[in-house]
């Protein structure tokens, strides 16, 4: 609630002094003098709920200097805020000059018991604050000047100072002198910080500047891939497959059920058809979300610790039924010892690349054929090494160097009637890689693939290489 009132509080005064950043201000000035209005309107209502109860023990105590002396004071505060003609830094100048001759005020009448002190050192904080470091230095400058008046009046008696009877020389000058000493101190210390802070807030908005930058960078050459002949007669050629297929068993099957009993016990098949070929679809447009990101660059390592051995099992046993249905052995043959199965890399990414790999050796396996997933530690213990083998149809000699090209496919004739997006090792490739590792491929045409790879066990956190 108070937070509330003070934000409508003081957008109100902004709207009442008509308030507004300079077209050549640059931003620490514009920023020192919002401070200077949020000091301003904040420092009235204090200062009345200071002077009532200083006006009347001034009253009670016959102190009429005092009362007169902040009755000033307050009235000139008031006349800064309601006065919406008078600039910024004539406000600064009249404010600081009040705060400074209301101390001195207080300390040639009431003494060193006064509160001056504290004025002083709180207009020397605000005016460092409000108007930078050379303004500080300068209001220090005022007040030793101003003790030491006090000190020549207070040694060769020109006034007669009554709050000071009975105080030695010596100890006003020590006095004076460390006030002096502290009060610089602190405008030294607080000019320090600002500076840092401008400094900082510099670093901040050339950052946002190269963020804009590097974002139009990536933004033309996304434009320039969508422009490309090669990207867009790739795509066309490899993913229409994709796309119509689980498209015709979608619209087929909804068809049917618009028309057909839902009690009936072949309802839940065709539910089945729907599910399989909506997710066919949903993988093949991931997976091409996925390589244009990496492609851009646009994709990071997000660290986790996490237990290999768990995981794997996991994938083999999500992945088993698919084996089962093609009648293949799928045999899983994990030597990371347990001491060892803790890992600190991307979970979703050893996944993904895992995944990929396993369902193409189930892929193009025919039935009855192996895929054997083997997994150890290496000899330095600092990465996991992965053999995926399988007894498919194998990869020519020549095609080896580009089966891990985006969108590109061995079975481009569709001899074995087998189709895919061909970004799947794309990304498995891609994914290893971003995880401290490689991915080897070994094959010989009729009589299967061998997949190598590994991943670091405490990898740090970097991006991909587009």
């Amino acid at each position: 609630m108070l937070n509330k009132l003070w934000t409508s509080y003081h957008q109100w005064y902004i709207r009442y002094i008509r308030f507004s950043r300079k077209s050549e201000q640059d931003e620490l000035s514009y920023f020192r003098d919002k401070l200077f209005i949020s000091i301003l309107i904040l420092i009235l209502p204090l200062g009345v709920m200071s002077y009532i109860p200083s006006a009347i023990t001034a009253i009670l105590l016959g102190k009429w200097f005092v009362f007169f002396a902040d009755t000033l004071a307050i009235c000139i505060i008031a006349f800064l805020f309601f006065n919406n003609k008078m600039g910024i830094n004539t406000k600064k100048k009249v404010f600081s000059v009040n705060l400074f001759l209301l101390s001195f005020a207080l300390i040639f009448y009431i003494g060193l018991k006064s509160s001056s002190g504290l004025l002083l050192f709180m207009l020397s904080i605000l005016v460092t604050l409000f108007s930078g470091r050379k303004a500080g230095i300068k209001t220090v400058i005022f007040i030793a000047f101003g003790y030491f008046m006090m000190a020549i009046i207070f040694y060769f008696k020109l006034f007669d100072l009554k709050a000071y009877i009975g105080e030695r020389f010596e100890v006003l000058v020590i006095v004076f002198i460390n006030n002096t000493l502290f009060i610089l101190m602190t405008v030294f210390s607080v000019s320090f910080l600002i500076r840092h802070l401008h400094n900082a807030l510099l670093k901040e908005n050339h950052l946002q500047e190269e963020l804009i930058e590097k974002h139009k960078v990536v933004i033309a050459a996304k434009e320039n891939a969508e422009q490309s002949d090669r990207l867009k007669t790739a795509f066309l050629a490899n993913i229409s497959h994709e796309i119509r297929t689980p498209m015709y068993g979608i619209l087929g099957c909804a068809g049917l059920l618009k028309s057909y009993d839902i009690n009936d016990g072949d309802f839940k098949e065709y539910i089945s058809v729907i599910e399989g070929s909506g997710q066919e679809l949903l993988d093949s447009m991931t997976d091409i979300m996925t390589i244009s990101k990496i492609e851009a660059g646009l994709v990071t390592t997000k660290i986790s610790t996490f237990n290999i051995n768990e995981t794997v099992e996991v994938i083999y046993k999500s992945l088993l039924p698919e084996a089962k249905s093609k009648k293949i052995h799928f045999i899983l043959n994990n030597f990371i010892p347990k001491w060892g199965s803790i890992v600190n890399s991307d979970l979703d990414k050893f996944k993904v690349a895992l995944e990929h790999l396993v369902e193409n050796a189930i892929k193009y396996t025919p039935e009855g054929g192996n895929v054997v997933l083997s997994c150890n530690l290496d000899s330095d213990e600092t990465q996991v090494q992965f053999m995926l083998r399988d007894t498919g149809i194998g990869i020519p000699k020549d095609k080896i160097e580009t089966i891990f090209n985006p969108f590109y496919q061995v079975d481009v004739d569709n001899k074995n009637a087998l189709h895919g997006s061909g970004i799947g090792l794309s990304i498995s490739k891609a994914y290893v890689e971003m995880l401290g590792g490689d991915l080897i491929l070994e094959s010989k045409v009729g009589e299967g693939t061998t997949f190598l790879f590994n991943i670091d066990i405490d990898l740090k956190e970097k991006a991909s290489q587009s």
